[in-house]
């Protein structure tokens, strides 16, 4: 039974525990003139037999009391009623006594005979004390829910929300384990977003497939599947919760404290339900964003195959541009935003060249000075096409400058060294190294060794050095999974290369 304190329009209810009944009757009598609600017990035993089916606000307690002493009450309120406080009043009083009533957690202590005023001082010192910490206590729920609602409506990306769901969770209702999972409704599947403490955490990002029937324990139990729980958990120390949105499921959220934590009260389980609603609010949110940018993707990969297409020599070119891209960004430690940029900026660095006439773009030779302007516009023209997309004016500088030089050779502004966006310098590595290790109408393709020397050779003249550096080691160590597979000439061109003379790759 919950312990809280009685309103101002309800008296403080005491609960006196004294086998002497002139003593019994004496604090009773004053306490109730006081205008407290008082109710009287003869020893510990009946007591808490008592404190079941009636709630208190203070327990004032005799040490000394047949069947059940003082102290022994004092240990089964602490394990039982943690709220609840209590006075100890003794006429045998010594440190040791007081030391020990206070470790288990009585307010205060009397000794007998006490006086009018010290009784009335203490109760209302306990009473004061009580309503301070409760006041507290619900400032604390207020904050709480007040970080929640910020934490959970800050971020529409996944990943971000759920680690900061987990760990507000965590140092919330410090469980012995916590886990959240997430339904796909249009895979019908149900993943684990996330698994902390123990047992040993699952294999996070793992899905399995809902079942049809009706009612949440189906969706219960494939979440206890996804984490692979065996043992079962008592009632008062499991916590879970189904996730809804919009009248619908949209997850399970689940939390487990350990055997020799105290179990989940009406105030954790009150603060639970209302943090899941927001909770689900929030990776609902987070997977039809996360779904939109899916799509998003899906439609500017399709754009740049496109691009691609337009040569059987580059179909391909802008992925696995974006491929390298990514991954040297990952290495240097970009943070994600930057690294979305780099995704979203490997498959449209070249959409420009839809501007490009096929007579130079396709040109199996060297251009002419001419042709090569033409060739170098395609930067503006493709920053031209995404700058109405503001969704995408993070990547407005990788399009524009990856064709730049650390030299300030390059184009189309002459940038050169630091005035080159790190992104830029990044892309512009990516791109030529695929555009050296591909087929070409004019060459075969090099190998990773002969394009890792070319990369050396313009190490910090036409690429950043360190760059460099950092990207030969990854492509030594990945090779083999970031290159992708290769249909991008069919046999025929790729016979016709081999009888034409190498010409040297041209610098643009």
């Amino acid at each position: 039974m919950s312990h809280t304190l009685s309103t101002s329009a309800d008296p403080v209810r005491v609960l006196i525990v004294e086998d002497d009944p002139m003593v019994s009757s004496f604090c009773a009598r004053l306490l109730h003139m006081k205008g407290f609600a008082v109710k009287t017990a003869c020893n510990g035993r009946e007591a808490l037999d008592i404190l079941q089916t009636h709630p208190f606000d203070l327990v004032l307690t005799d040490l000394q009391m047949p069947e059940m002493g003082g102290m022994a009450l004092l240990r089964e309120l602490r394990e039982h009623y943690a709220d609840l406080d209590a006075i100890m009043f003794t006429a045998y009083a010594t440190v040791d006594t007081a030391r020990e009533a206070l470790k288990l957690g009585a307010f205060d202590y009397l000794t007998k005979p006490f006086s009018v005023d010290e009784l009335e001082r203490t109760v209302r010192r306990a009473v004061e004390w009580r309503r301070v910490r409760q006041e507290r206590q619900r400032l604390s729920e207020v904050v709480a829910l007040y970080e929640i609602s910020q934490t959970f409506t800050s971020t529409l990306d996944t990943d971000t929300a759920v680690r900061e769901i987990v760990e507000l969770l965590w140092r919330r209702f410090s469980p012995a384990a916590l886990s959240p999972s997430l339904v796909h409704p249009e895979d019908h599947e149900l993943e684990l977003l996330a698994h902390r403490g123990t047992p040993a955490p699952a294999l996070i990002g793992v899905r399995v497939l809902l079942r049809q029937e009706p009612g949440y324990d189906s969706l219960f139990e494939q979440h206890a599947q996804l984490i692979n729980r065996r043992e079962p958990v008592s009632p008062s120390h499991l916590a879970r919760l189904v996730l809804r949105s919009n009248d619908r499921p949209v997850g399970v959220l689940d939390l487990i404290r350990a055997p020799d934590q105290p179990g989940f009260d009406s105030d954790d389980r009150t603060l639970l339900a209302i943090c899941a609603s927001q909770i689900a609010a929030s990776l609902d949110n987070s997977r039809l964003y996360r779904q939109l940018k899916q799509q998003n993707l899906e439609t500017i990969v399709a754009l740049a195959a496109a691009i691609d297409a337009r040569d059987p020599y580059t179909a391909g070119h802008s992925l696995q541009v974006m491929q390298y891209a990514v991954r040297l960004g990952e290495v240097v430690g970009l943070e994600h935003d930057r690294i979305e940029a780099l995704r979203y900026g490997g498959l449209l660095h070249d959409i420009g060249k839809i501007g490009v006439p096929d007579a130079i773009l396709l040109k199996p030779t060297h251009l002419s000075p001419e042709e090569m302007e033409i060739m170098r516009a395609h930067v503006v023209i493709g920053v031209e096409i995404v700058r109405g997309i503001k969704a995408l004016r993070a990547v407005l500088p990788i399009i524009r400058y990856h064709h730049e030089r650390i030299d300030g050779a390059g184009y189309p502004d002459g940038l050169s060294g630091d005035q080159i966006p790190l992104e830029a310098r990044i892309m512009a590595i990516a791109d030529a190294y695929d555009t050296m290790t591909s087929d070409r109408a004019y060459r075969r393709a090099m190998s990773q060794e002969e394009a890792i020397a070319e990369l050396q050779r313009g190490r910090g003249s036409q690429w950043d050095s360190g760059l460099i550096d950092r990207f030969i080691e990854l492509v030594q160590a990945e090779s083999h999974t970031l290159r992708l597979p290769q249909p991008r000439a069919v046999q025929a061109l790729r016979d016709q290369a081999a009888h034409m003379p190498n010409i040297e790759l041209p610098r643009f």
